[in-house]
């Protein structure tokens, strides 16, 4: 009877051992995708805050199996004491994972009910872990923090088969929990934590290929929408037009504009192409040949003004010339008072701020065709800032001109 107790016991710890070495395996192989990652979302941080405290944890799983020191902490049993304590953790910052999901997703949840839900159950799950000798009542709370997951889920999505990977990695710790609940002695928490990670991270390199994809889409719609906007057959027929009367007014003055204006078409071009961010200078030596264009063609001069704070950073490439366009187009070119077009540049926090003021036209009723001339471009650059870098644009109109602002997010290396 001795040696059949002592063979189940070495069977338990052969079962114990290889699950924690399955789990480190599991986790070392997350961390490196993870590693590998280029951008990292909010939704991400929690992932990799729960792959730490698994993490955790397991240290503690170790110790209990005689793997690692665990002198300061008396005794294997209290070693997986602190496991399951790392391990009721998880459920709450997964939980934070689901929130920021749903809200990249367009859902919107009560977070605080549902977080205040969840923190309750895993305090009642660690309570019972310190001081309730019933083995039960602890892996019943353990099990409540994964339905509550689940029934969120069920509630916040739309579709249904948005969430059935999330429900089918829940499966894990819950089958953990009823396997804790049979009091059959082996312990599985670790591997079972760990499939969990593995499946919320294959299903969010899924996510995130859609999104590309989706993104992708879209990008390339907006620059068939930006090519018919930058073609601006009128600007090139005006542009020739005030060229050829330069050679009998001004001869001097002709090879510099006819420069201005092969450059001006060949950025233009360029950037329609282009699927990278550009430096911010770059983009304005494309400003630059415009602003130099619209002097010869606008019947009234005006000053462009550069206060520039910080200039090494990128920007989408025709994001910064429509908007200046519409400056001197809509804004002092439609007044009789405005000559100031001011390009300013500075960091706040954490986004690069770059404001196109004018003291023009302002709020003052435009033609309709102008107005949707000059929102079809806002659309394109508007679309471009979101697509490409997670920019904003922001327009504020007054009796006294128009300021056009974007913010680009500081991205830290």
């Amino acid at each position: 009877m001795y040696e059949l107790h002592l063979d189940t016991l070495e069977v338990q710890e052969s079962i114990h051992i290889v699950t924690a070495f399955t789990s480190v395996a599991l986790l070392l192989t997350i961390l490196i995708v993870i590693i590998l990652m280029k951008n990292y979302s909010k939704r991400m941080g929690w992932f990799i805050a729960a792959v730490l405290t698994v993490m955790g944890g397991l240290s503690f799983e170790f110790m209990s199996a005689g793997l690692l020191v665990y002198d300061i902490f008396r005794s294997p049993k209290l070693c997986l004491l602190w496991s399951h304590i790392f391990y009721a953790i998880v459920a709450p910052v997964f939980t934070m994972y689901f929130l920021e999901t749903e809200k990249d997703e367009g859902q919107e949840l009560d977070r605080r009910f549902w977080l205040s839900l969840q923190g309750l159950v895993a305090l009642l799950t660690v309570a019972f872990i310190l001081f309730a000798n019933d083995s039960f009542l602890r892996w019943l709370a353990f099990l409540m923090e994964y339905v509550i997951i689940i029934i969120m889920l069920l509630v916040s999505s739309k579709n249904i088969k948005a969430c059935i990977g999330f429900i089918v990695g829940c499966m894990f710790p819950i089958a953990v929990s009823f396997i804790g609940m049979m009091e059959v002695n082996i312990n599985v928490t670790g591997i079972g934590m760990s499939m969990l990670l593995l499946v919320v991270m294959f299903l969010y390199q899924i996510d995130v290929d859609r999104e590309l994809f989706v993104r992708n889409a879209a990008l390339s719609e907006n620059k068939v929408a930006l090519m018919m906007e930058q073609i601006h057959p009128h600007f090139i027929y005006n542009s020739l037009q005030e060229i050829a009367l330069l050679c009998d007014e001004d001869k001097e003055a002709v090879k510099p504009a006819i420069l201005n204006f092969s450059g001006y078409l060949r950025r233009n071009l360029e950037s329609l192409i282009s699927v990278e961010m550009i430096p911010f200078l770059e983009e304005m030596k494309h400003v630059d040949m415009f602003v130099e264009l619209s002097l010869i063609t606008q019947s009234r001069d005006f000053e462009l003004i550069k206060n520039f704070e910080v200039t090494d950073f990128n920007i989408p490439a025709l994001t910064l010339q429509p908007l200046v366009e519409n400056a001197i187009k809509y804004g002092v070119g439609m007044s009789t008072k405005g000559d100031k077009v001011v390009i300013n540049t500075k960091i706040d926090r954490g986004y690069y701020i770059i404001t196109i003021t004018d003291d023009g036209h302002g709020i003052r009723t435009e033609l309709p065709t102008q107005k949707e001339h000059k929102s079809v471009g806002i659309r394109n650059v508007t679309t471009r800032l979101k697509l490409m870098c997670d920019g904003d644009l922001y327009i504020r109109q007054t009796d006294k001109g128009t300021n056009q602002i974007i913010r680009i997010p500081v991205l830290e290396n």
